[in-house]
C-alpha cells in the first residue's frame, strides 16, 4: 500500500482542490511549521535588532548555519530550536491545536513595566471621535 506522501495526486482544477491536495500530506505540515518557526524568529530578531552574524555569535555557529536557519529550508531539531529560543532572550513553547481550532498567544508579563515618575501628562492625550453611521455619535476628551 503506497504511504500518503506517495500517493498519486488527482487532477485538479482548483487552487483550492490543490491546496485541499496539499494538505493531505504530512510533509505540507511539517514544511508550514519550518516557516511558522523561522517567521517568529526573524520578528524576535527585528525586535531585538539582532542581525545573523550576532545571532550566531549568540549560537555560538558558523553564519552558514544562520543563513540556512532564516532561509525556512532547515530541517529543525528541538536541540536547534530550543538554542535559538534562548539565544533570543526566549523560551521555547510547543503546543498541540486540536484540528478545526484557532490558537491564540497571548505573553503576560510576570512585573508591570517601570513608568516614568511624573505619571500620565494630559496634553500627551488628543480627542477622539466616533462616527458609526446608524447611530449619534459623541466626541470625547481622552483622559487618565
Amino acid at each position: 500500500m503506497p504511504s500518503q506522501e506517495n500517493k498519486p495526486i488527482r487532477n485538479i482544477d482548483t487552487f483550492e482542490e490543490l491546496f485541499q491536495c496539499a494538505e493531505e500530506r504530512p510533509n505540507y505540515w511539517m514544511e508550514l511549521a519550518k516557516l511558522e518557526f523561522s517567521e517568529e524568529m526573524l520578528a524576535r530578531m527585528k525586535e531585538r535588532e539582532i542581525s545573523k552574524g550576532q545571532l550566531a555569535t549568540l549560537l555560538a555557529a558558523k553564519p552558514a548555519f544562520v543563513t540556512r536557519l532564516v532561509s525556512g529550508n532547515n530541517n529543525y531539531t528541538l536541540e536547534t530550536m530550543v538554542r535559538v529560543a534562548r539565544a533570543l532572550d526566549c523560551e521555547f513553547r510547543c503546543h498541540l491545536q486540536p484540528a478545526g481550532t484557532k490558537a491564540s498567544w497571548v505573553d503576560v508579563l510576570e512585573e508591570e513595566p517601570q513608568r516614568e515618575s511624573g505619571g500620565w501628562i494630559s496634553g500627551e492625550f488628543r480627542k477622539v471621535t466616533t462616527i458609526h453611521p446608524d447611530f449619534t455619535h459623541e466626541s470625547n476628551t481622552a483622559s487618565a
